[in-house]
């Protein structure tokens, strides 16, 4: 935004007022929304793009709930896939531990401590090595 010309930062801001009253007028109506991978500038980092989402939705007018919802439960349901969208018994323990509680704060869903995938720890530490040589040759 601090690059465009005035009237063009103007024009995005007049669009997101329009953006918001519009998603108040689908959260008024309970439709369903789900964070989709087509989110983001261009969808240029995996992941990335679903944290610009979250932030987004919140700034249109979601609650944070309402946002991860968006991006877990409502996905899972909408695509009938019963073992994933939350965690509970015998689902599938697919969950990130944060350092910091998202409902008072969407940003802090970047803070990502832990990851367990069907109920292990994911060793992020090694992953990274792998993915940036430092843990050897590929």
């Amino acid at each position: 935004m601090a690059n465009r010309a005035p009237d063009a930062a103007g024009r995005a801001r007049e669009r997101f007022v329009q953006l918001k009253l519009g998603i108040a007028k689908i959260l008024a109506a309970r439709v369903r929304v789900a964070l989709g991978t087509d989110a983001g500038p261009g969808d240029q980092f995996f992941g990335w793009g679903a944290q610009y989402e979250l932030e987004a939705m919140v700034a249109a007018g979601f609650t944070p709930m309402q946002a991860i919802s968006a991006g877990t439960r409502v996905p899972a349901e909408i695509m009938g896939l019963s073992q994933l969208g939350t965690v509970a018994s015998g689902k599938s323990a697919d969950f990130i531990v944060l350092d910091g509680n998202p409902l008072d704060n969407i940003v802090n869903s970047r803070s990502i401590n832990k990851v367990y995938l069907r109920g292990k720890e994911v060793n992020r530490s090694s992953l990274k090595a792998a993915w940036t040589h430092e843990g050897g040759t590929r």
